[in-house]
This record gives C-alpha cells, structure tokens and sequence, in this order.
C-alpha cells in the first residue's frame, strides 16, 4: 500500500513540475491581461444583466443545460504511462490504493469546476431561485452528483466497445438532466433525495457491477490520460514550444478547395505548406472556428457599440496568438531545411496566411456589429480589426525562439 501511494505522488509532482514551468510562461504573457480585462468587463455587464434580466427568460432551462453537460463530462486523472501496460500490469491487483488516489485527486478537480460554474451563475440563482439555505443545499447536491458520476466514469473505463461506453454516458446524461432540473426548478426536497437514492441504487447495482464482468483496461486508461495531457499541451503551445506536444495530421479532404483561398500554391512552397498546416495540422482550424463563433456571440449579445469594438479587438488578439504557433510547428523538420528557399519566404508565407484569416475575421465581426448595431460601429470594428491584423501578422505572429522558448 505504501509504494502503491508512492507512486501516486511521485507522478503527481513529476507531472506538476513540468506543468508549472509552462504556467509560469502563460501567466507572464498578455493573454493572462487580455482575460482579465475580459473577465472585468463582462462582470460589469454581467451585473446589468442580472439586474434587468426579463420575467421570461429561461433561467431553469439554461442552468439545467449547462450543469448537465458539466456534471455529465469529465475523466479520471491517472498519471499512467504507456510503459506501465508492460511493467505494472503484473501488480495490478496492488494498486488500489494508487487508483484510490487518482478517483480523489479526479474528484476534488472535477468539483471545483462545479463550484466556478454555480458561483459564476449565483447572482442569477439568487435573484431567481434562491438564497441562504436553497443556495448551499443545491451545491451540495450538485457536488455529490458529480461524484457519484466520476465513479460511474471509473467503472465505465473496464467497457471494451465504444458503444457500450457511449450509451452509459447517455444514461448519466439523463440522470443528470433529471436531477438538476429538480434543483433548480424548486422541486420538493423529498423528491431530490429520491433522485440522490435511485443514483445510489444504480451505481451499486449496475455500475460496480462491471468489476465482477471486466477488468481494468490499461490501454483505455492510457488513452484517456493522454487525452487530458495533449490538452494541456496544445494550450501551452500557444505560449511556448512544447516538445511533447505530439502533432495530429487529419485528412480532411472535403477542405482541400480552401488551400488555395489560403493562398497555397503548389509552386509556392512555405505558402502552400502553410496553409495545408493550419487546415490539417492539430488543432489549427478548430480553435480559429471556435474564437470566430464566441467572439461573434459576444458582439452579438453586447448592446453598445463600443463593447462590439472591444470584444472584436480582444478576439481579434487572441486568434492571432492561436495562429503564430504556426512560426514554429516546423521547427523540429529538418527537411524544410533541403528547399532551396530563402528564409524571407517563410516569413512572408506565413504572414500572408495570417493576414487572410485576420482579415476574414474582421469581416466576420463587422457584419455581425453592423447587423446587430448601426453601420458607424460596424465600419469601425471592420476596420480596427482589420488594421489590428495587419499588422499582428507582420509582427506578433512571427515568434522568437529566444522568447517562446522550450521548457524542461
């Protein structure tokens, strides 16, 4: 039990000393400013909200949505290695203690985020729902719900078939449904408490019993720790090089037509690279998309035109970090190397690429400003985050290795 929880902690720290290196590079970097004045601004107009929030708006349903899927979602962080399928394996049945250990460490994590979300949404709960004992007693609720789910996750690693795994999500998923809409609906007490009984009733007879059915499946966990790794990673690279980050290439040749409109010709070497890069290469594409659709809802929702502007620029800002990650995704090739290509053209290759999005990210957020505001406010977050792209790509996207530098 001893070494068990031995080396427990010993991959624990082991993960966070690497880990803190890379925090200690997000947390001195403009993005950490950039969220701040982000998390400033929507607080104010987070509390104008709350105060003029309409009579009809759907509160229970929103609340109910949003704690479904955080309750529902969710893994059990490990720490093993792909080494550990050879060598632990053999001593499987000693670890205990150390899985113990990963379900506790996984719990106090995953409930933390249960306590950010209430307590990001508790103005609105207080304001419509609840305050004092109501508010305390639903994040109770909620915290033991999220336990109980995060060891149903545990048992549902021992399933082999994605479809058996798939259809005990979507059960939780409806458990889960059921019973945060019983919170925040004000259903009675004694029916909460049924729901709590019948989650309890479920896990002991149908989940515990995958134990007795399977055993502990090592590549499962594996995959799932590297998951929750290569997360972390691909969020690191945004501020320094990360050597482990290991880099995905997925088809997708429904997107091929949109090498070219990125500029990538066959006979242009670093721009045709490039582009096929940010459309194929990790998690280029989905994190411009994603950036693209939340800063549209923001400047969407936001009623004054001013808040349009900010919210433009700060996306606008943001996405041209995401993107000059690419000034170094070749950067481990040593066949790039072999073109017989000046430097200079790699630089202009990838400013050009970064200009386009830019400027189609710009095009994006002043439609959406002039349809939801006037054309004056939609002129000028067209053209500040136009200008603002310009001249990130010529500049900030074009990363120092002395800067961004490796960490060890």
């Amino acid at each position: 039990m001893r070494q068990a929880n031995q080396l427990w902690e010993s991959r624990r720290h082991q993960y966070w000393s690497e880990a803190r290196g890379y925090l200690k590079l997000i947390l001195n970097s403009g993005f950490v400013i950039s969220v701040y004045f982000l998390f400033i601004f929507l607080t104010v107009y987070y509390q104008q909200f709350v105060e003029q929030m309409p009579a009809d708006f759907p509160l229970v349903t929103l609340l109910t949505v949003l704690f479904t899927w955080r309750l529902t979602a969710g893994s059990i962080r490990t720490f093993v290695k792909p080494a550990d399928i050879v060598f632990l394996l053999p001593y499987e049945s000693k670890l205990a203690p150390y899985f113990k250990q990963a379900i506790k460490y996984s719990a106090l994590w995953q409930s933390s985020y249960i306590l950010l979300l209430f307590m990001a949404v508790g103005p609105m709960f207080t304001e419509r729902i609840g305050t004092g004992i109501v508010f305390w007693l639903t994040l109770i609720f909620l915290l033991l719900i999220k336990v109980w789910n995060l060891l149903c996750v545990w048992e549902e690693q021992r399933l082999v078939a994605k479809g058996e795994r798939y259809s005990n999500v979507l059960l939780r998923l409806l458990v889960n449904g059921v019973a945060a809409y019983l919170l925040f609906s004000q259903a009675p007490i004694w029916l909460t408490f049924a729901v709590l009984i019948l989650m309890i009733v479920l896990y002991a007879s149908y989940w515990k019993g995958f134990a007795k059915k399977h055993s502990l499946k090592w590549d499962r966990l594996i995959e799932v720790e590297n998951h929750m790794v290569m997360f972390f990673y691909r969020i690191a690279n945004a501020f320094a090089d990360v050597p482990q980050l290991r880099n995905k290439v997925r088809e997708r040749a429904y997107l091929q037509w949109a090498v070219g409109a990125l500029g990538g010709k066959k006979n242009a070497v670093y721009h045709y690279l490039y582009a096929r890069t940010f459309i194929r290469a990790n998690d280029y594409l989905g994190t411009y998309v994603r950036l693209a659709v939340v800063g549209g809802l923001f400047i969407y929702f936001l009623p004054l035109g001013w808040m349009k502007l900010a919210m433009a620029l700060l996306f606008t800002h943001i996405t041209m970090m995401q993107l000059s990650t690419l000034s170094f995704h070749h950067s481990a090739s040593i066949w790039l190397d072999l073109y017989p290509l000046k430097p200079e053209e790699k630089r202009q290759a990838l400013t050009y690429l970064t200009m386009r999005l830019l400027f189609l990210l710009s095009i994006i957020y002043g439609g959406i400003a002039l349809v939801t505001s006037d054309i004056f406010y939609g002129v000028i977050v067209l053209m500040a985050s136009a200008l603002l792209g310009v001249y990130g790509s010529q500049t900030l996207v074009h990363r120092k290795r002395g800067k961004y530098r490796r960490v060890r």
